[in-house]
């Protein structure tokens, strides 16, 4: 599960989905959020991204994009999430992907530490964090899934493991991205070329009313 705002999606999003498939993930789910600890650009919509986000990865059959929160039209918490997979699904546990950064503020999730009974964690390195620096938090399990296990190894059932995962992703975010599509910079190279030429003028142009 790879929650996010998206806002604009890039392709270090397209990278990290990626990894995941690369770690041995059956498949990625991406699923736009509407965050309840931070307020967006307002510059696209929910269902803009959401629809951006299927084009992106339209002709990969591994990776789905599901509108589980933007269809309930308010910010909603990832344990809200969770809990739904787990109505859902409950025979199978799954990895929730995350950067190191976002792993740090594991704690300060809303219900923390409920997140630990319904998944897992990929905790995929961010340039400028070392593993040295990953916390651990109390209760989480670390697993070593780049020394060879396989994590179909672990029981479906087994929630509250975490593992780093130190994969190459290039620095681009969302914020520089917008920042350059204000400057009328071209995005070429920092968003999939498949909405390139959207997320330009839904970003440069709306920047430019504000």
């Amino acid at each position: 599960m790879f929650g996010g705002s998206f806002d604009p999606p890039h392709l270090g999003h397209v990278s990290l989905a990626q990894a995941g498939l690369a770690m041995g993930l059956d498949e990625v789910w991406v699923i736009p959020a509407l965050p309840v600890h931070r307020e967006l650009s307002g510059l696209a919509d929910a269902r803009t991204r959401f629809e951006w986000l299927v084009q992106i990865f339209e002709n990969q059959p591994c990776v789905q994009v599901l509108d589980w929160e933007i269809s309930r039209q308010q910010p909603t918490p990832a344990i809200k999430t969770l809990r739904q997979f787990h109505q859902m699904y409950a025979q199978t546990t799954p990895w929730l992907m995350m950067g190191a950064d976002t792993w740090a503020g594991l704690p300060t999730w809303r219900e923390y530490p409920a997140h630990r009974d319904l998944c897992n964690v990929a905790v995929f390195a961010r340039r400028g964090i070392a593993l040295e620096t990953v916390c651990a938090h109390n209760g989480w399990r670390r697993v070593d899934i780049n020394d060879g296990l396989d994590c179909h190894q672990l029981d479906c059932h087994q929630s509250g493991c975490w593992a780093y995962i130190p994969a190459d992703l290039p620095d681009i975010s969302a914020t520089s991205v917008r920042h350059d599509a204000q400057q009328g910079i071209s995005l070429t190279g920092k968003v999939p070329e498949v909405v390139r030429k959207k997320i330009e003028q839904a970003y440069g142009k709306a920047m430019e009313n504000m």
